[in-house]
């Protein structure tokens, strides 16, 4: 995306080209500036589960040049009226605030970025590619955009469209001056081009990568991958082994095939703390205000009400967040598991980033238990029923395997935007193809992979993957290697490597539709895999002996996956039992619950915790 700079910088710049109406040009500049970085706001879609690919989602409807238009009429009738409406001066302003709103779409268009923009929705869905990338790409987030890289950014774009946007309006106003525009123009242009050659790692919006090494913090060590259950216990690392193995160009998938897909509890909607069916617009503005359980009293009373089947209290009770259901089941009227969960949610002291979520915790869980779909009746040791819904399990699912008894990481996370043209924190291709065929195509296990290339860090469990040979080993000839790799690649490989992710980033209605095989309610529709198709390319390197010692990204931009994720072993504990990812949740809770919530038996599920648990819940 072009930054928020750019994009209100340059309508103001623009509309310095007209003379308005006397006291008007102030109000118009801010107009058109607001219009131009407008469309950046249906980045909060995420927060409503839409993705890239939904009509009104990041880069949709609202980077439309029909939306853009629609804007622009809204701005102007409630700002300039005045004018009246339909007046040749209305009219003028309706234009600048649509060309400041359309060019938005444009510049984003024209970045290196891999998600393209919506420019003719809705009659259009398709997402457009300027047929240049003119401008690297700007991450979200303040701290990107004050980022070193982000400065740089608003260098490139000041260099190449502000600069050239301000000579156009210079010339095109002051008729005295337009032969010193025109020697300045050519000034420009020196400086525009030399910049590129001169300072190629800060002013070039794309950077062919080097061929790099394995085994770097960044790239990833191949041989932290488990390979204890592999034939011979061992990594299979050559080329010609893989291949001979069939594990190129067919699908690899891991054994289980019921992964399901989730919403990632963002913090920003109070996580597993979260009362996720107020919806979305409640939890945000509790992320913003603060939150608070139930007060003892209250709480006493549905308890109370709950024990004698009062169906107010009943209703009360099964409106709460995953955590308040796990503090009354438990008989903690102080909410223990739930306050330590608001301060990583809508309590956290100077509030959460919309990433921070269980993602990783849900993504394991997904590859590792199935999915949760019953409500399950918890019986308190008073006699008072507490009912989980399928999602608050899923929600406690996301804690308990958020951290694991044994967690490979392989790669690093990303610390710094993907704008860096000159390097990358993304993993080697050839560490994760050694990944997918290793541990989805000979041990068929589960892996988590980080599929975001930026800071931001988003983990789904991939479900299938394809290696696809786009070019046989052939020589290195003048391909950029780096000097750790010197004199030892003798071939190069092209690949395409398509994955498809069981999504993590689902909105929390999808859990919520009733399956009507269950006519008492207890049952809800299984969401099963929603999927997410990510495709890179790449040029793996070879050694004389074809293993794959390094590699480089080609894809636009020539980035991939940061990190994988290969957890075993079930949530870590600690000696009481507890949960490692939250000491307040005991894990033998969630995994009755989880047991309870995939009964296909036709009676509503029940966990009596006074009887049913034989010492095995709290």
């Amino acid at each position: 995306m072009a930054s928020p700079f750019v994009t209100a910088a340059l309508p103001i710049v623009v509309a310095r080209a007209f003379t308005w109406p006397k006291g008007r040009a102030r109000r118009v500049a801010i107009a058109a500036a607001l219009c131009g970085v407008a469309p950046d706001l249906d980045v909060v879609t995420y927060a409503f589960g839409l993705r890239e690919t939904d009509t009104f989602g990041f880069r949709g409807f609202f980077h439309s040049l029909l939306a853009a238009a629609l804007l622009a009429v809204l701005v102007a009738t409630a700002a300039f009226r005045s004018l009246g409406l339909g007046s040749r001066a209305w009219r003028r302003v309706v234009a600048l605030l649509f060309a400041a709103g359309a060019a938005h779409g444009v510049l984003d268009a024209a970045t290196a970025s891999d998600v393209g923009v919506a420019l003719f929705s809705p009659f259009d869905r398709a997402r457009h590619f300027a047929p240049f990338a003119l401008l690297p790409s700007c991450q979200m987030g303040l701290d990107e955009l004050l980022s070193y890289w982000g400065l740089l950014t608003i260098a490139n774009e000041t260099v190449y469209v502000l600069l050239p946007a301000a000579l156009v309006v210079t010339f095109l106003k002051n008729r005295d001056t337009r032969r010193r525009v025109v020697a300045e123009g050519a000034i420009w242009l020196a400086a525009a081009v030399g910049l590129r050659f001169v300072w190629p790692d800060a002013f070039v919006a794309r950077h062919a990568r080097v061929i790099e090494p394995v085994g770097t913090l960044h790239a990833g060590d191949p041989r932290a991958l488990p390979h204890a259950d592999l034939p011979g216990g061992a990594l299979v690392t050559r080329f010609d082994e893989l291949s001979a193995r069939g594990l190129f160009d067919r699908a690899l998938e891991p054994a289980r095939s019921d992964v399901w897909s989730s919403s990632f509890f963002p913090s920003l909607l109070g996580g597993e703390a979260g009362r996720w069916q107020d919806g979305s617009r409640r939890l945000v503005w509790r992320t913003l205000t603060g939150a608070a359980p139930p007060p003892e009293g209250e709480a006493r009373a549905w308890l109370e009400g709950a024990r004698v089947g009062d169906a107010s209290a009943l209703a009360s009770i099964f409106a709460l967040a995953p955590t308040e259901k796990v503090d009354l089941a438990l008989g903690r009227l102080s909410f223990p598991a739930t306050r330590q969960a608001l301060l990583l949610s809508h309590n956290r002291p100077g509030k959460p980033r919309y990433w921070s979520g269980r993602c990783n915790g849900v993504a394991v869980a997904a590859a590792a238990e199935p999915e949760p779909y019953r409500v399950v009746d918890v019986i308190t040791k008073t006699g008072a029923r507490v009912r989980f819904h399928p999602n608050d399990v899923k929600a406690l699912l996301a804690v308990a395997y958020y951290e694991t008894r044994e967690a490979t990481w392989v790669g690093h996370w990303c610390d710094r935007v993907s704008f860096d043209p000159g390097a990358t924190c993304s993993m080697s291709p050839a560490v994760v193809v050694l990944a997918l065929t290793n541990r989805l195509g000979i041990a068929r296990e589960p892996i988590v992979i980080d599929a975001v290339v930026s800071a931001a860090k988003q983990y789904y469990p991939v479900v299938a993957a394809r290696v696809h040979i786009a070019r046989a080993p052939y020589a290195p000839g003048d391909a950029q290697v780096s000097p750790d790799l010197a004199g030892r690649v003798h071939a190069l490989v092209d690949v395409d490597v398509t994955m498809t992710l069981s999504s993590t980033t689902q909105g929390y209605a999808v859990a919520d539709v009733r399956d009507p095989t269950y006519a008492d309610g207890s049952g809800y529709r299984r969401v099963g895999v929603v999927p997410v198709v990510v495709r890179y390319t790449a040029t793996l390197a070879l050694d004389a002996d074809t293993a794959l010692v390094g590699g480089r990204w080609t894809g636009v931009p020539p980035d991939g996956p940061d990190s994988i994720l290969v957890a075993e072993g079930g949530p870590r504990l600690l000696p009481d039992g507890a949960l490692a990812a939250a000491d307040q949740i005991p894990w033998a809770l969630v995994r009755e619950l989880a047991h309870a919530s995939v009964d296909a038996r036709p009676e509503p599920p029940t966990l009596d915790l006074r009887t049913d648990c034989d010492g095995r819940c709290p």
